[in-house]
Protein backbone atom coordinates (compact mmCIF):
# COMPACT_ATOMS: atom_id res chain seq x y z
CA UNK A 1 0.00 0.00 0.00
CA UNK A 2 2.71 2.20 -0.88
CA UNK A 3 4.76 2.47 2.16
CA UNK A 4 1.57 3.11 4.76
CA UNK A 5 1.46 0.51 7.54
CA UNK A 6 -1.09 -2.34 7.79
CA UNK A 7 -3.22 -2.76 10.43
CA UNK A 8 -3.52 -6.91 11.39
CA UNK A 9 -0.80 -9.45 11.19
CA UNK A 10 -0.83 -12.12 8.45
CA UNK A 11 -1.14 -15.84 9.81
CA UNK A 12 -3.77 -17.72 11.58
CA UNK A 13 -6.50 -15.58 12.49
CA UNK A 14 -4.44 -12.77 11.98
CA UNK A 15 -6.33 -10.11 14.67
CA UNK A 16 -9.11 -11.95 13.85
CA UNK A 17 -10.35 -12.28 17.65
CA UNK A 18 -11.84 -15.34 17.42
CA UNK A 19 -15.06 -14.04 16.47
CA UNK A 20 -15.15 -16.43 13.64
CA UNK A 21 -13.51 -19.90 12.89
CA UNK A 22 -10.12 -19.82 10.83
CA UNK A 23 -11.31 -19.44 7.06
CA UNK A 24 -9.23 -22.60 4.98
CA UNK A 25 -7.48 -20.76 2.06
CA UNK A 26 -8.78 -22.73 -0.63
CA UNK A 27 -12.66 -22.47 1.07
CA UNK A 28 -14.62 -19.72 -1.33
CA UNK A 29 -16.36 -17.14 1.18
CA UNK A 30 -19.79 -17.06 1.02
CA UNK A 31 -20.65 -13.53 2.59
CA UNK A 32 -18.56 -10.29 2.98
CA UNK A 33 -18.26 -11.33 6.77
CA UNK A 34 -16.18 -14.43 6.02
CA UNK A 35 -14.68 -12.61 2.92
CA UNK A 36 -12.92 -9.80 5.35
CA UNK A 37 -12.13 -12.17 7.99
CA UNK A 38 -9.95 -14.65 4.94
CA UNK A 39 -8.52 -11.37 3.66
CA UNK A 40 -7.31 -9.92 7.48
CA UNK A 41 -6.28 -13.88 8.16
CA UNK A 42 -3.94 -14.59 5.37
CA UNK A 43 -3.38 -11.11 3.94
CA UNK A 44 -2.86 -9.00 6.89
CA UNK A 45 -5.19 -6.78 5.86
CA UNK A 46 -7.68 -4.78 8.03
CA UNK A 47 -9.55 -3.26 4.82
CA UNK A 48 -11.83 -0.52 5.99
CA UNK A 49 -15.46 -1.53 5.99
CA UNK A 50 -16.92 2.04 6.19
CA UNK A 51 -15.98 5.54 5.07
CA UNK A 52 -15.18 8.05 6.91
CA UNK A 53 -16.62 11.00 4.17
CA UNK A 54 -20.25 11.47 3.34
CA UNK A 55 -20.59 10.29 -0.27
CA UNK A 56 -17.06 8.25 -0.06
CA UNK A 57 -16.91 4.45 -0.93
CA UNK A 58 -15.10 2.12 1.78
CA UNK A 59 -12.24 0.07 0.34
CA UNK A 60 -13.80 -3.59 1.04
CA UNK A 61 -16.55 -2.24 -1.20
CA UNK A 62 -14.35 -2.50 -4.11
CA UNK A 63 -13.19 -6.05 -2.71
CA UNK A 64 -16.44 -7.53 -2.68
CA UNK A 65 -17.42 -6.28 -6.45
CA UNK A 66 -14.50 -7.86 -7.59
CA UNK A 67 -14.62 -11.04 -5.76
CA UNK A 68 -18.85 -12.07 -5.56
CA UNK A 69 -19.95 -13.17 -8.98
CA UNK A 70 -21.51 -11.74 -10.81
CA UNK A 71 -18.62 -9.05 -10.66
CA UNK A 72 -19.57 -5.50 -12.76
CA UNK A 73 -17.22 -3.36 -14.74
CA UNK A 74 -15.99 -0.68 -12.25
CA UNK A 75 -14.04 2.25 -11.50
CA UNK A 76 -11.80 2.82 -8.81
CA UNK A 77 -11.13 6.59 -7.90
CA UNK A 78 -8.76 6.53 -4.96
CA UNK A 79 -5.41 8.22 -3.46
CA UNK A 80 -1.98 7.80 -3.98
CA UNK A 81 -1.11 5.44 -0.72
CA UNK A 82 -4.77 4.82 -0.42
CA UNK A 83 -4.46 0.80 -1.02
CA UNK A 84 -5.95 0.59 -4.57
CA UNK A 85 -2.87 -1.18 -5.76
CA UNK A 86 -2.53 -3.53 -2.77
CA UNK A 87 -6.30 -4.32 -2.71
CA UNK A 88 -6.08 -4.94 -6.97
CA UNK A 89 -3.17 -7.68 -6.02
CA UNK A 90 -5.60 -9.07 -3.23
CA UNK A 91 -8.80 -9.43 -5.69
CA UNK A 92 -6.40 -11.16 -8.19
CA UNK A 93 -5.27 -13.35 -5.72
CA UNK A 94 -8.25 -14.11 -4.43
CA UNK A 95 -9.82 -14.52 -8.43
CA UNK A 96 -6.65 -17.20 -8.77
CA UNK A 97 -7.35 -19.27 -5.34
CA UNK A 98 -11.32 -19.65 -5.58
CA UNK A 99 -11.88 -19.14 -9.28
CA UNK A 100 -9.95 -22.10 -10.35
CA UNK A 101 -9.47 -21.56 -14.29
CA UNK A 102 -9.77 -18.43 -14.18
CA UNK A 103 -7.33 -15.56 -16.82
CA UNK A 104 -6.20 -12.41 -15.19
CA UNK A 105 -4.03 -9.62 -16.78
CA UNK A 106 -2.83 -6.68 -15.29
CA UNK A 107 -1.72 -3.81 -17.19
CA UNK A 108 -0.39 -0.28 -15.86
CA UNK A 109 0.36 3.26 -17.05
CA UNK A 110 3.72 1.87 -17.25
CA UNK A 111 5.72 -0.91 -16.81
CA UNK A 112 7.07 -0.43 -13.61
CA UNK A 113 3.30 0.64 -12.34
CA UNK A 114 2.19 -2.83 -13.58
CA UNK A 115 4.98 -4.46 -11.61
CA UNK A 116 3.76 -2.74 -8.46
CA UNK A 117 0.78 -4.94 -8.41
CA UNK A 118 2.48 -8.30 -9.15
CA UNK A 119 5.20 -7.52 -6.41
CA UNK A 120 2.33 -7.52 -3.70
CA UNK A 121 0.96 -10.49 -5.96
CA UNK A 122 4.10 -12.77 -5.57
CA UNK A 123 4.80 -12.76 -2.03
CA UNK A 124 1.27 -13.43 -0.83
CA UNK A 125 1.57 -16.58 -3.46
CA UNK A 126 5.16 -18.02 -2.40
CA UNK A 127 4.44 -17.22 1.19
CA UNK A 128 0.53 -18.74 0.76
CA UNK A 129 1.72 -22.10 -1.45
CA UNK A 130 4.71 -23.14 0.00
CA UNK A 131 7.28 -25.91 -1.79
CA UNK A 132 6.47 -29.49 -1.07
CA UNK A 133 8.39 -31.94 0.60
CA UNK A 134 10.36 -32.25 -2.69
CA UNK A 135 11.33 -28.10 -2.56
CA UNK A 136 9.22 -27.38 -5.41
CA UNK A 137 6.65 -25.22 -5.20
CA UNK A 138 2.76 -25.54 -6.49
CA UNK A 139 3.34 -22.95 -9.48
CA UNK A 140 5.47 -22.18 -12.88
CA UNK A 141 6.53 -17.87 -12.31
CA UNK A 142 8.57 -16.74 -15.21
CA UNK A 143 9.04 -12.79 -14.72
CA UNK A 144 5.86 -11.52 -15.39
CA UNK A 145 3.84 -14.76 -15.69
CA UNK A 146 2.20 -16.89 -13.12
CA UNK A 147 0.64 -20.39 -13.26
CA UNK A 148 -1.08 -22.26 -10.21
CA UNK A 149 -0.72 -25.56 -11.04
CA UNK A 150 -3.75 -27.28 -9.23
CA UNK A 151 -6.06 -24.39 -9.87
CA UNK A 152 -4.92 -24.15 -13.57
CA UNK A 153 -5.30 -20.18 -12.81
CA UNK A 154 -3.09 -18.04 -14.54
CA UNK A 155 -1.97 -14.21 -14.02
CA UNK A 156 0.29 -12.56 -16.05
CA UNK A 157 1.63 -8.53 -16.33
CA UNK A 158 1.56 -6.58 -19.95
CA UNK A 159 2.97 -4.18 -21.17
CA UNK A 160 1.27 -1.03 -22.28
CA UNK A 161 1.02 -1.11 -25.92
CA UNK A 162 -1.82 -2.80 -28.27
CA UNK A 163 0.32 -5.26 -29.30
CA UNK A 164 0.10 -6.51 -25.67
CA UNK A 165 -3.45 -6.15 -25.49
CA UNK A 166 -5.12 -7.01 -28.62
CA UNK A 167 -6.22 -11.03 -29.06
CA UNK A 168 -6.31 -11.46 -25.81
CA UNK A 169 -9.57 -13.75 -24.39
CA UNK A 170 -8.97 -13.12 -20.34
CA UNK A 171 -11.77 -13.26 -18.04
CA UNK A 172 -10.25 -10.29 -15.27
CA UNK A 173 -8.07 -7.42 -16.61
CA UNK A 174 -6.93 -5.02 -13.70
CA UNK A 175 -5.55 -1.47 -15.27
CA UNK A 176 -3.59 0.04 -12.43
CA UNK A 177 -3.01 4.25 -12.95
CA UNK A 178 -5.16 4.80 -16.03
CA UNK A 179 -4.77 8.26 -16.09
CA UNK A 180 -1.49 7.75 -17.59
CA UNK A 181 -2.57 5.40 -20.37
CA UNK A 182 -2.37 6.00 -23.65
CA UNK A 183 -6.45 6.22 -24.70
CA UNK A 184 -5.46 3.87 -27.85
CA UNK A 185 -4.82 1.40 -25.47
CA UNK A 186 -7.47 1.80 -23.10
CA UNK A 187 -10.26 1.65 -26.06
CA UNK A 188 -8.17 -1.98 -27.01
CA UNK A 189 -8.20 -3.63 -23.59
CA UNK A 190 -11.98 -2.80 -23.75
CA UNK A 191 -12.31 -6.10 -26.02
CA UNK A 192 -9.92 -8.31 -24.69
CA UNK A 193 -12.33 -10.33 -21.86
CA UNK A 194 -14.49 -13.15 -22.29
CA UNK A 195 -16.44 -14.87 -19.25
CA UNK A 196 -16.14 -18.51 -18.83
CA UNK A 197 -17.00 -21.09 -16.22
CA UNK A 198 -14.42 -22.18 -13.41
CA UNK A 199 -13.28 -25.83 -12.12
CA UNK A 200 -16.30 -25.46 -9.98
CA UNK A 201 -18.94 -24.96 -12.07
CA UNK A 202 -19.43 -21.67 -11.47
CA UNK A 203 -20.07 -18.53 -13.83
CA UNK A 204 -16.87 -16.19 -13.93
CA UNK A 205 -18.12 -12.91 -15.50
CA UNK A 206 -15.94 -10.91 -17.47
CA UNK A 207 -14.72 -7.62 -15.90
CA UNK A 208 -12.44 -4.83 -16.67
CA UNK A 209 -11.17 -2.29 -13.83
CA UNK A 210 -10.13 1.08 -14.04
CA UNK A 211 -7.92 2.36 -10.65
CA UNK A 212 -6.11 5.87 -10.57
CA UNK A 213 -5.81 8.60 -8.83
CA UNK A 214 -6.91 11.54 -11.34
CA UNK A 215 -4.24 13.84 -12.20
CA UNK A 216 -5.71 15.80 -15.40
CA UNK A 217 -8.43 18.08 -15.87
CA UNK A 218 -10.44 16.26 -18.94
CA UNK A 219 -7.35 13.35 -18.63
CA UNK A 220 -8.71 9.83 -19.52
CA UNK A 221 -9.36 8.90 -15.78
CA UNK A 222 -11.94 12.11 -15.61
CA UNK A 223 -12.99 10.75 -19.22
CA UNK A 224 -13.71 7.32 -17.98
CA UNK A 225 -15.74 8.55 -14.58
CA UNK A 226 -18.13 10.51 -16.71
CA UNK A 227 -18.56 7.70 -18.99
CA UNK A 228 -19.08 5.10 -15.57
CA UNK A 229 -21.65 7.66 -14.31
CA UNK A 230 -23.49 8.41 -17.94
CA UNK A 231 -24.14 4.59 -18.41
CA UNK A 232 -24.26 3.76 -15.08
CA UNK A 233 -21.32 1.39 -14.20
CA UNK A 234 -19.95 1.61 -10.25
CA UNK A 235 -17.46 3.83 -9.04
CA UNK A 236 -15.71 3.41 -6.05
CA UNK A 237 -14.00 6.71 -4.51
CA UNK A 238 -12.50 7.07 -1.49
CA UNK A 239 -9.74 9.16 -0.09
CA UNK A 240 -6.82 9.57 2.81
CA UNK A 241 -9.43 9.99 5.20
CA UNK A 242 -11.53 7.01 4.72
CA UNK A 243 -7.69 4.69 5.25
CA UNK A 244 -7.02 6.97 8.39
CA UNK A 245 -6.26 5.01 11.59
CA UNK A 246 -8.41 5.26 14.84
CA UNK A 247 -7.17 8.94 15.96
CA UNK A 248 -5.98 8.59 19.48
CA UNK A 249 -8.08 10.21 22.21
CA UNK A 250 -4.55 12.74 23.33
CA UNK A 251 -4.57 14.68 20.08
CA UNK A 252 -6.12 17.99 19.81
CA UNK A 253 -8.05 18.24 17.10
CA UNK A 254 -8.25 22.17 17.33
CA UNK A 255 -4.50 22.42 16.38
CA UNK A 256 -4.28 19.35 13.96
CA UNK A 257 -3.24 19.76 10.57
CA UNK A 258 -5.97 17.54 8.97
CA UNK A 259 -8.84 19.13 11.24
CA UNK A 260 -10.01 21.24 8.38
CA UNK A 261 -11.33 18.19 6.34
CA UNK A 262 -11.88 15.61 9.52
CA UNK A 263 -13.62 17.65 11.70
CA UNK A 264 -12.67 14.98 14.52
CA UNK A 265 -14.22 11.88 12.66
CA UNK A 266 -11.32 9.72 13.05
CA UNK A 267 -11.51 9.78 16.33
CA UNK A 268 -15.02 8.10 15.94
CA UNK A 269 -15.01 5.61 13.32
CA UNK A 270 -11.31 5.58 11.47
CA UNK A 271 -10.34 1.89 10.96
CA UNK A 272 -7.77 2.22 8.29
CA UNK A 273 -4.15 1.46 8.13
CA UNK A 274 -2.48 5.15 7.27
CA UNK A 275 -1.29 7.04 10.28
CA UNK A 276 -2.28 10.32 11.44
CA UNK A 277 0.98 11.41 11.16
CA UNK A 278 1.84 9.93 8.11
CA UNK A 279 -1.13 11.67 6.61
CA UNK A 280 0.21 15.03 8.17
CA UNK A 281 3.22 14.66 6.56
CA UNK A 282 1.86 14.39 3.15
CA UNK A 283 -0.28 17.33 3.76
CA UNK A 284 2.74 19.61 5.29
CA UNK A 285 4.92 18.34 1.60
CA UNK A 286 2.60 19.45 -1.20
CA UNK A 287 0.24 22.38 -2.22
CA UNK A 288 -3.26 22.61 -1.29
CA UNK A 289 -4.37 21.93 -4.86
CA UNK A 290 -2.41 18.70 -5.41
CA UNK A 291 -3.70 17.94 -1.65
CA UNK A 292 -7.57 17.91 -2.67
CA UNK A 293 -6.79 16.26 -6.20
CA UNK A 294 -4.31 13.80 -5.10
CA UNK A 295 -5.54 12.60 -1.37
CA UNK A 296 -8.66 13.97 -1.22
CA UNK A 297 -9.82 13.66 -4.38
CA UNK A 298 -11.42 16.34 -5.41
CA UNK A 299 -11.51 17.92 -8.81
CA UNK A 300 -8.15 17.04 -11.07
CA UNK A 301 -5.35 20.00 -9.69
CA UNK A 302 -5.17 22.96 -12.15
CA UNK A 303 -1.33 22.71 -11.79
CA UNK A 304 -0.31 23.62 -15.08
CA UNK A 305 -3.67 24.13 -17.45
CA UNK A 306 -2.82 26.78 -20.11
CA UNK A 307 -6.30 28.46 -19.56
CA UNK A 308 -6.54 29.07 -15.79
CA UNK A 309 -8.94 32.09 -16.66
CA UNK A 310 -11.54 29.67 -18.31
CA UNK A 311 -14.21 28.75 -15.79
CA UNK A 312 -16.79 26.22 -16.62
CA UNK A 313 -19.28 28.39 -14.12
CA UNK A 314 -18.55 31.92 -16.05
CA UNK A 315 -17.95 30.81 -19.87
CA UNK A 316 -20.43 28.19 -19.89
CA UNK A 317 -24.03 29.41 -20.84
CA UNK A 318 -27.00 28.95 -22.88
CA UNK A 319 -26.77 32.39 -24.71
CA UNK A 320 -27.06 32.77 -28.08
CA UNK A 321 -25.69 35.75 -29.14
CA UNK A 322 -27.66 37.26 -32.64
CA UNK A 323 -25.16 38.39 -35.11
CA UNK A 324 -22.53 37.10 -37.67
CA UNK A 325 -21.42 33.84 -37.58
CA UNK A 326 -17.65 32.78 -38.23
CA UNK A 327 -16.14 29.51 -38.05
CA UNK A 328 -13.08 27.87 -36.90
CA UNK A 329 -11.77 24.48 -38.01
CA UNK A 330 -8.32 22.52 -37.75
CA UNK A 331 -7.91 20.22 -40.14
CA UNK A 332 -7.41 16.35 -40.05
CA UNK A 333 -8.15 12.91 -40.73
CA UNK A 334 -6.46 10.43 -38.65
CA UNK A 335 -6.51 13.16 -36.19
CA UNK A 336 -9.96 14.50 -36.18
CA UNK A 337 -11.19 17.30 -37.91
CA UNK A 338 -13.01 20.06 -35.73
CA UNK A 339 -15.08 22.94 -36.65
CA UNK A 340 -16.23 25.62 -34.82
CA UNK A 341 -19.29 27.77 -34.93
CA UNK A 342 -18.96 31.16 -33.45
CA UNK A 343 -20.94 34.21 -33.54
CA UNK A 344 -20.63 37.54 -32.34
CA UNK A 345 -22.55 40.74 -31.26
CA UNK A 346 -21.82 44.03 -30.46
CA UNK A 347 -21.30 45.41 -26.60
CA UNK A 348 -21.02 49.35 -27.86
CA UNK A 349 -17.90 51.46 -27.28
CA UNK A 350 -17.11 49.23 -30.14
CA UNK A 351 -16.32 46.25 -28.85
CA UNK A 352 -17.86 42.53 -29.06
CA UNK A 353 -19.19 39.73 -27.24
CA UNK A 354 -18.42 36.36 -29.31
CA UNK A 355 -20.27 32.96 -28.03
CA UNK A 356 -19.20 29.12 -29.54
CA UNK A 357 -22.90 27.45 -30.20
CA UNK A 358 -21.84 24.48 -31.82
CA UNK A 359 -19.16 21.98 -32.58
CA UNK A 360 -18.20 19.07 -34.70
CA UNK A 361 -15.71 16.40 -34.50
CA UNK A 362 -14.86 13.99 -36.58
CA UNK A 363 -11.99 11.52 -37.85
CA UNK A 364 -11.27 9.31 -40.53
CA UNK A 365 -13.64 11.49 -43.18
CA UNK A 366 -12.85 13.39 -46.46
CA UNK A 367 -12.99 17.06 -46.74
CA UNK A 368 -16.07 17.18 -48.55
CA UNK A 369 -17.74 14.63 -46.60
CA UNK A 370 -16.51 17.27 -43.68
CA UNK A 371 -18.89 19.78 -45.41
CA UNK A 372 -21.78 18.22 -46.14
CA UNK A 373 -21.86 17.09 -42.25
CA UNK A 374 -21.28 20.56 -41.60
CA UNK A 375 -23.65 22.06 -43.74
CA UNK A 376 -26.24 19.28 -42.49
CA UNK A 377 -26.19 21.25 -39.39
CA UNK A 378 -28.44 23.55 -40.97
CA UNK A 379 -26.77 26.80 -39.38
CA UNK A 380 -26.33 29.84 -41.48
CA UNK A 381 -23.47 30.35 -43.87
CA UNK A 382 -20.51 32.03 -42.17
CA UNK A 383 -18.91 35.41 -43.11
CA UNK A 384 -15.76 33.51 -43.12
CA UNK A 385 -13.68 30.24 -41.84
CA UNK A 386 -10.39 30.85 -40.18
CA UNK A 387 -8.25 27.44 -40.60
CA UNK A 388 -4.28 26.61 -40.18
CA UNK A 389 -2.29 28.13 -43.45
CA UNK A 390 -1.13 24.25 -43.68
CA UNK A 391 -4.33 23.78 -45.15
CA UNK A 392 -2.65 25.54 -48.38
CA UNK A 393 -0.83 22.18 -49.24
CA UNK A 394 -1.87 20.38 -52.05
CA UNK A 395 -2.57 16.44 -52.18
CA UNK A 396 -0.34 14.79 -54.61
CA UNK A 397 -3.16 12.98 -56.39
CA UNK A 398 -5.61 15.77 -56.85
CA UNK A 399 -3.06 18.86 -57.04
CA UNK A 400 -6.05 20.68 -54.80
CA UNK A 401 -5.10 21.82 -51.24
CA UNK A 402 -8.16 21.22 -48.38
CA UNK A 403 -8.21 25.25 -48.63
CA UNK A 404 -9.63 24.78 -52.45
CA UNK A 405 -11.87 22.32 -51.58
CA UNK A 406 -13.83 24.84 -49.23
CA UNK A 407 -12.84 27.59 -51.79
CA UNK A 408 -14.16 25.72 -54.31
CA UNK A 409 -17.88 25.43 -52.38
CA UNK A 410 -17.72 29.18 -51.65
CA UNK A 411 -16.54 29.59 -48.24
CA UNK A 412 -14.21 32.83 -47.56
CA UNK A 413 -11.34 31.90 -45.77
CA UNK A 414 -8.69 33.00 -44.11
CA UNK A 415 -5.10 31.43 -42.98
CA UNK A 416 -2.58 33.66 -41.39
CA UNK A 417 0.13 32.47 -40.08
CA UNK A 418 0.58 32.66 -36.30
CA UNK A 419 2.65 31.20 -33.48
CA UNK A 420 0.89 29.08 -31.09
CA UNK A 421 1.35 31.54 -28.24
CA UNK A 422 0.09 34.42 -30.23
CA UNK A 423 -3.39 32.19 -30.48
CA UNK A 424 -3.13 31.66 -26.76
CA UNK A 425 -2.76 34.92 -25.94
CA UNK A 426 -6.19 35.96 -27.41
CA UNK A 427 -8.15 33.61 -26.35
CA UNK A 428 -6.74 34.84 -22.83
CA UNK A 429 -7.48 38.37 -23.47
CA UNK A 430 -11.12 37.00 -24.92
CA UNK A 431 -11.87 34.86 -21.21
CA UNK A 432 -10.87 37.78 -19.41
CA UNK A 433 -13.78 39.16 -17.77
CA UNK A 434 -15.32 42.84 -18.68
CA UNK A 435 -17.72 44.57 -16.72
CA UNK A 436 -18.60 41.42 -14.87
CA UNK A 437 -18.94 39.41 -18.00
CA UNK A 438 -16.44 36.91 -20.32
CA UNK A 439 -15.85 38.46 -24.04
CA UNK A 440 -15.80 34.68 -25.10
CA UNK A 441 -18.46 32.17 -24.29
CA UNK A 442 -19.28 28.59 -24.60
CA UNK A 443 -22.46 26.93 -25.23
CA UNK A 444 -22.37 23.75 -23.03
CA UNK A 445 -23.45 21.67 -26.38
CA UNK A 446 -20.21 21.85 -26.92
CA UNK A 447 -18.95 19.29 -24.70
CA UNK A 448 -15.55 18.67 -26.52
CA UNK A 449 -14.14 22.07 -26.30
CA UNK A 450 -15.05 22.47 -22.46
CA UNK A 451 -13.51 19.15 -21.88
CA UNK A 452 -10.30 20.71 -24.01
CA UNK A 453 -10.03 24.18 -22.39
CA UNK A 454 -9.78 22.47 -18.60
CA UNK A 455 -7.53 19.62 -20.07
CA UNK A 456 -5.06 21.80 -22.19
CA UNK A 457 -1.82 22.15 -20.06
CA UNK A 458 1.91 22.73 -20.50
CA UNK A 459 4.43 19.34 -20.80
CA UNK A 460 6.11 18.48 -17.26
CA UNK A 461 8.60 18.94 -19.11
CA UNK A 462 8.88 22.59 -20.70
CA UNK A 463 9.06 22.73 -24.01
CA UNK A 464 9.49 26.96 -24.49
CA UNK A 465 6.57 28.09 -23.81
CA UNK A 466 4.64 25.50 -25.82
CA UNK A 467 1.35 23.53 -24.06
CA UNK A 468 1.52 20.20 -24.58
CA UNK A 469 0.11 17.93 -28.23
CA UNK A 470 -1.27 15.47 -26.32
CA UNK A 471 -3.33 14.47 -29.65
CA UNK A 472 -7.19 14.99 -28.40
CA UNK A 473 -7.71 18.55 -26.51
CA UNK A 474 -5.18 20.35 -28.97
CA UNK A 475 -7.23 20.13 -32.27
CA UNK A 476 -10.45 21.73 -30.63
CA UNK A 477 -8.09 24.86 -29.16
CA UNK A 478 -5.97 24.93 -32.32
CA UNK A 479 -9.54 25.27 -34.38
CA UNK A 480 -10.01 28.12 -31.90
CA UNK A 481 -6.99 29.73 -31.97
CA UNK A 482 -7.26 29.65 -35.63
CA UNK A 483 -10.52 31.22 -35.55
CA UNK A 484 -9.02 33.63 -32.98
CA UNK A 485 -6.10 34.75 -35.23
CA UNK A 486 -8.05 35.19 -38.26
CA UNK A 487 -10.63 37.93 -36.92
CA UNK A 488 -9.65 42.09 -37.50
CA UNK A 489 -7.68 42.45 -34.34
CA UNK A 490 -9.41 45.77 -33.95
CA UNK A 491 -12.48 43.65 -34.27
CA UNK A 492 -11.64 41.25 -31.70
CA UNK A 493 -9.29 43.22 -28.83
CA UNK A 494 -11.22 45.54 -26.68
CA UNK A 495 -10.65 49.47 -27.09
CA UNK A 496 -8.72 49.80 -24.19
CA UNK A 497 -6.20 47.18 -25.30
Amino acid sequence: MCGVGLRGGAGAGGGGGGTMEDIPLDRVCKSPDELHKWVRQHLGIDVPRKSLCAGHDAPFDYLCNAYFEPAQDCVVWAPRGGGKTRLGAAATLLDLLHKPGVSVRILGGSIEQSRKMWDHLIPDIERLLPEDDKGKPPFKRRASELKLDAYGSTAAVLTQSQKAVRGLRVQKMRCDEVELFWPEVWEAAQLVTKSATDRHGSPVRATIEAISTQHIPGGLMSRIIDNARATGQRVFRWCILDVLERCPPQRDCITCLLFPECQGRAKESGSGFVTIDDAIDMKRRVSDQVWKAEMLCHAPSLTGRVFAEFDPAVHVTDDLLPGLLSLGIDFGYANPFVCLWITWTDIGGGNRRFHVFDEYVQARRTVDQHILAMEARGWPRPEWVGCDPAGNHRNEQTAKSTIDLFKAQQYRVRNKASTIVEGIDLLRLLFRTDHGRPRLTISPRCKNLITALMAYRYPDVPDGENPLKDGVHDHLIDALRYWAINNERKDILPRSY
